[in-house]
Order: C-alpha cells, then structure tokens, then sequence
C-alpha cells in the first residue's frame, strides 16, 4: 500500500524525517576523515535546517522551499564565514561578493545535500521502497567496512537501528489506514504502544549481544569462491610455515602457496597467493626495509642453503650491557642510528632479528623474567641470528617485542655516481665470493648486461642504468605464466621468455646481471616497510599503533652491490612499485618523514583545537536560529491547540467537543476579520454568514458547513461527535488558504 503525501499525518511525516537524518548522520560520519571540517560542517548544518524546514512547513510548499534558500544562504555564510575567510566591509555589496567569491564548490555540496533529502523524503512512500534503500545502505557500510580500513560496525548499528523504527512506524501507519478507529483507541493509550516498541528493540538488542561467538555456517561470496577448493598448505619457497595456517586441508586438493618470509630458496619462480595475515609493527623515525638474511652462492634454479655458505659468527647476548656490532662491510660514509621498536604479531619464530639495514645493537623488551636471548652475529653479512632463549618456557622461542638500533648509511650518491672502477675497487681487489657464476651460465644474459649498461661510465651508473631497465621492460605478477619457460636457468627464462614475475624474479636477475659485469652483489630477503596509518585514520582511530604494520604480503627480496671499502653495501630496487630507501646528505639535512607526521598531528591536534571553537560557535549560531525558527513555527501552526489549551486552564476543566467548535468558528470569524469581513454587532452567525456567501459565493462550500457544524454544537439536541470536530478544522484552514489566496490576487 503507498503511504502518499497527502495522507501522511504529522506523526509518521516526523518520524521519517528523524529516521532519515539518522541514516545521513551516518554517511556523514563516514566521510569526515575525508572531507575538510567545513565541508562536513557545512553539510551537516544543511541537512538539520532542510530537516527542520521539511518538518514544519511541510503544508505551505511555497514558504517551505523559501526558508530553505533562507538558510541554506544564511549557512553557507556563516560556515565560510568561519572557516575559509574573514568578512568585512557593508553586507551589500562587499560581504555579497566575499560570499559568491568563495562559495564554489561549498555550494555544491549544500546543494547536493538539500535535494538528496528532499527527494528521498518524496520517494520513499510505501515498504518496499523504504526495504530497497535501507538495503543499499546496510550493503554499502559491510562493504566498506569489510575491504577498507574503516571501523563502521557502529555505523551499521543505528542503521540497523533507524531500519526498524522505520519498519515500525510504517506498520503502525498501515494499521492506522487498515482499521482508523482501533487506531483512535490507541492513540488514546500511547504508553502500551511505546513500552510495546521498546521491549521490541530491548529484545532484538539483547539477543544480539547475548549470542555466543561462533564460527558463521555460511561465508561471502568472494571467500566462497576463494576457497571454493580446500587446498593443502606446502612450506614451499616464499610460502608461510605450516604452523600458520588454521585451515583444515584434504588429500589429493591442490597446493597454494602464499606469501610470506621463506625458509627455502633453492628453487624460486613458483607462482603464489598475497597472504594479509599481520607479521609486526615497527616504530621508526626513518621509513626502511626490513632486512633479515643473504645469499651469496646462485645454483641457476635459486639459491643456495645457508649450510654450503656457511657463516662466521660470534654470540651476543644483547642488551644495554653488550658491545656494540660491527659491521665489517658497511663502508666509511656516515651513517645515522635510527631506534625502532618491533612488536611481533604472530607467534612465529624466524631465523633472525629484523631492522633496518645494519644493526648495532638489540634489546629484547618482553616482560618474562629469567630469560636469556641467544644471538649469534654474522659480522661480514650483517645478520642477526636467533637462537631462542634460555630458561625459557616451552614453546616461547622468539622474542615478542624487541628494540634495534640501526644504521642507516647516509650515501653520497652524487658522488658515488662519479667514482670510477679502477677507484671503488684498486688493483681488482674483488672479494671473488660474490662475483660467484655457475659455469653454464647463459652467455646472453651477459650479452643483455653489456647491452643494457653501455651507456654508463661508472659502476654506479651502470647499476642504475640496469635497474631502470628491469623496472620498466618486465611485467610484475605474482602468477607467473611458467608455460613460456625452457630454459634451465632462473634469470635466464625470466630475462628472455616469461618476462613477467615478482621480487624473486627481479633482484635475482639485478644481482647475477652485475655479477657478470664485475660488480659484486648479494641477494637479500625480509620485508618491505609496510603501511602507516594516514592522519585521517589516526584521527579516526586515537588508539591505532603509529607503526609501521608489516604483513606477509609485504615479504619481499632485493639485490645489495658492494662499491669498495668507501661505500660498502648499498641496497638496489629492481622491482616495479618498489622503491629504495636511501638517505642522502641533502635528505639528511631535512626532517624524516615520521617526524614531520609527529608535526604534521601536533599542527593538526592545534588546528583541531582551534577550529573546535569555531565549530562551536558555528554550531550556536545554528542552533539558536533553528530553536528560534522552531518555536515560531510551533507557535504559529499550533495557535489554536495553543489557544484552546489557555481556554481550559482559564477553566479550569476539559473542553468539551462542542465548545471546542465553537472557538474555532469564532477564530475563524476574528481571522476574516483582518481580512475585511466583519460581523456587525447586532448579527447573528448566520446572518453574518449569509452575507459572507453573497459576497463571496466561491467560499459558499466552506462557510456554510461551518455555519452548520457551530449551530449544530451550541443549539441542537445532537451530540457532536470526533468527526464533526475534525471537519471543522479542516474547514477553518481551506478558508484560511482560500482568503490568502484572494489577497494574492488583489
């Protein structure tokens, strides 16, 4: 049934209002960390005198479109008037022209607001409409909820809340239509219906929290088909171990690989899934990759296990008291020590400590007592190696949050790019260790190496030249399509028939490309950085980590060339959508990217506080004016009730229907009054009607019934009834609009 405009009572035509400006509020509170505060503001502020507007002057079109231009104008002006300039000068012309100056695109967003509402208001008249774009909503919110960083359970929740007033409202509307006079029974009773509704949404609502946490028997249709196959979890290379995954796993499904720190390397290239599981949080002022371990001997298919490398390491045992570690390898360029916190967020143990590129020193924070951390330092490759602890409980084996000093290399790149090879290494003293080349190596790749780096003069630029070139001329996927594979060696089916990989792919081919033009190299794998939380999140999200949040998807390997004993190691991104972090004396000289964040939330939190005024005042401002224009309204569309209401206190009793007619005729006689019909003194009602109709025959259909109704209430036997009672005042206001509407033409 369609509930249409014309039949809706002042009751249900409110509640939609209020229901609707709950769903709006929501929206709006989706997209404040989006929008600057006097947008939201201004919007805001738009839809709370549109809202109000639509609730009192719902009945007079013509004066309900006009107070909203009113105070969609009067908002406009005093939101920028806060927040985006300073008004001076007379109101006509200057502040006129300040206003038209800076209304775009603020206006649009006014505008946008005001007739979504409105039309909203218009279309949603009957349960299936109303049922269809609460739908929408409710799918939205999930939605962005489920795939973007925001928390909108909350938001869902007054959805869900405003859908069933709403459903409420419409079934007590239909009952009001369906049985009219059960309805006037109780309406007389309005504390069984509201104490009814609120033991309908106490119920619903205690339910909901109540339920006991369970596993859900249906899933969404995106992981449905995700894992439409229940595959088996292989410790394969770049995979996670299998004490990570939860799933349950059958014989005979197919393998899926997924990303993560490997644990073998010795033959690379399989194609995998982005696994988003958490692996840390890292707080550092310097944005940095996570370095864990290298690789040195390359057997054509990966690489070699650490147990053919072999490593010279010494115990350290961490902490405050401990020496320093020493890089052997890291050059004689400054460095800068860099604090980062990791706080592990998986209880997996790996072979090493992270950090950022070298480390010099460890702290192990977690708050067991009686444990020792075993640690065993590689001084040439720069690795940190866990051992687990002593005195430890079983199954605890890998430090849950530690804290690493690290160096970061401040590297001369300007002048790094001009050092030649007879410079960075003198009388060819290459350590031969990592120029290492299987003996079947393809001789194109090296022809590709020379091809591609001619144009350099120096070994710096040669490595760039080959960066840029893999960067650019190499599709990136985790899926690599191996049917196009024939040859026998990695980089060479890579560089000349795939063509299309992921990290692995590329800083193999970075790594054995220098190589085989006497540049040493190293293979490295740990982490990317990983993502940092916006300001607007933050905001959002007071109680997020400020980290750096590294999941497994951020697993990651990159190529390290050796420039002499001047420069030592130095990090090279051959991956596309990667990029290297290095810092450089003019870099150096300016603030990190994390401080300037700090700043950026002190700016931000100051403005925040300032603006905070200013929202207030703009808030005061509306508010008085919508409480101001409220009171009005309700004064001038409940004058008779108003009236009535002081009759009876005068009273001193209730008004009995036939009195109540009889006032209102008798306002009715007062209003015509003002308009030039008088009632002379010695006239009775009906004489005085009888003249009205003769002067004004087309107000014949309205004066008459009242005239009837009136006589009928002070001098006939009959009772008058609830009808009779609410003809009469329908009556009264088409005669008030009928002599409005004569003054119009006059």
């Amino acid at each position: 049934m369609r509930l249409g405009k014309h039949t809706e009572p002042v009751w249900y035509r409110l509640s939609v209002i209020v229901w609707m400006m709950i769903v709006a509020l929501q929206w709006i509170d989706y997209t404040e960390p989006i929008w600057y505060q006097e947008t939201t503001a201004l919007v805001t502020t738009t839809l709370i005198a549109v809202a109000l507007c639509e609730a009192l002057l719902h009945s007079r079109p013509w004066l309900n479109w006009t107070v909203k231009a009113l105070a969609a104008i009067v908002i406009l002006r005093i939101v920028l008037g806060t927040y985006i300039y300073y008004p001076y000068g007379p109101i006509f012309p200057d502040q006129v022209r300040q206003l038209l100056a800076h209304a775009s695109p603020y206006i649009w967003f006014s505008l946008s607001a005001w007739g979504l509402f409105d039309l909203l208001i218009r279309l949603l008249t009957d349960r299936a409409r109303v049922m269809i774009f609460l739908s929408f909503n409710l799918l939205a919110f999930t939605i962005l909820d489920s795939f973007t960083s925001y928390y909108l359970w909350g938001n869902v929740a007054w959805l869900v809340f405003a859908g069933l007033g709403w459903l409420v409202c419409l079934h007590l509307r239909r009952f009001q239509l369906k049985y009219p006079q059960g309805w006037v029974k109780l309406r007389k009773e309005p504390l069984k219906i509201t104490l009814n509704i609120i033991v309908i949404f106490a119920s619903v609502l205690l339910i909901g929290i109540s339920m006991p946490a369970v596993s859900p028997t249906l899933t969404d249709p995106y992981s449905a088909w995700k894992k439409r196959t229940t595959p088996v979890q292989v410790p394969v290379p770049g995979t996670i171990a299998p004490s990570e995954v939860s799933q349950p796993t059958t014989p005979n499904s197919p393998e899926e690989v997924l990303s993560g720190y490997s644990r073998d390397d010795t033959r690379l290239g399989e194609g995998f899934d982005f696994s988003y599981s958490p692996v840390m949080n890292v707080t550092s002022e310097v944005r940095s990759y996570w370095r864990g371990e290298t690789r040195r001997i390359y057997t054509g298919t990966g690489w070699a296990d650490l147990s053919r490398e072999g490593r010279d390491t010494h115990f350290y045992a961490g902490g405050t008291q401990s020496e320093p570690l020493i890089n052997r390898e890291a050059g004689k360029i400054q460095t800068r020590m860099v604090e980062q916190i990791v706080t592990m967020q998986t209880d997996r143990s790996y072979p090493v400590l992270f950090g950022g590129y070298s480390i010099s020193s460890v702290e192990v924070l977690d708050e067991e007592e009686d444990i020792r951390p075993r640690m065993n330092w590689a001084s040439k490759e720069a690795e940190l190696y866990w051992n687990g602890f002593r005195g430890a409980e079983l199954g605890y084996n890998y430090p849950k949050r530690y804290k690493v000093i690290a160096e970061i290399p401040i590297i001369p790149v300007e002048e790094l790019r001009q050092a030649s090879y007879d410079t960075l290494y003198p009388s060819r003293s290459v350590d031969t260790k990592y120029l290492q080349i299987p003996s079947d190596f393809p001789e194109r790749v090296r022809s590709l190496a020379e091809e591609v780096t001619a144009e350099g003069s120096t070994p710096y630029e040669k490595m760039e030249l080959l960066q840029s070139y893999l960067r650019q001329n190499y599709e990136y996927t985790n899926k690599p399509d191996l049917s196009r594979k024939q040859s026998n060696d990695f980089v060479d089916s890579f560089l000349f028939e795939i063509k299309q990989g992921y990290c692995d792919y590329y800083s193999t081919s970075m790594v054995m490309m220098a190589r085989s033009l006497q540049i040493p190299a190293r293979w490295v794998k740990g982490y990317a950085p990983g993502s940092m939380p916006s300001i607007e999140t933050l905001q959002r999200f007071p109680e997020m980590d400020t980290g750096y949040r590294v999941s497994n998807s951020d697993a990651h390997s990159w190529a390290e060339l050796y420039f002499g004993e001047e420069y030592g190691w130095i990090p090279f991104e051959a991956t596309p959508g990667f990029d290297t972090i290095l810092l450089t004396p003019e870099e150096e000289s300016v603030e990190t990217w994390t401080e300037e964040l700090e700043e950026e939330r002190e700016s931000i939190q100051e403005k925040s506080s300032i603006l905070d005024e200013m929202d207030l005042r703009t808030l005061r401002w509306v508010f008085g004016v919508s409480v101001a224009v409220l009171a009005l309204s309700l004064v001038y569309f409940f004058r008779s009730e108003l009236y009535l209401m002081l009759l009876r206190i005068r009273l001193g009793r209730s008004l009995t229907l036939g009195e109540k007619i009889s006032f209102e005729v008798l306002s009715v006689v007062r209003r015509l009054r003002r308009h030039g019909l008088y009632r002379e003194g010695h006239e009775t009602m009906r004489e005085s009607f009888v003249r009205w109709e003769v002067a004004q025959p087309e107000w014949s259909h309205l004066l008459r019934p009242l005239l009837v109704s009136f006589e009928k209430a002070n001098y006939s036997p009959e009772a008058v009834s609830m009808e009779d009672w609410q003809q009469v005042k329908e009556l009264s206001r088409k005669l008030q609009k009928a002599v409005q509407a004569r003054r119009k033409l006059r």
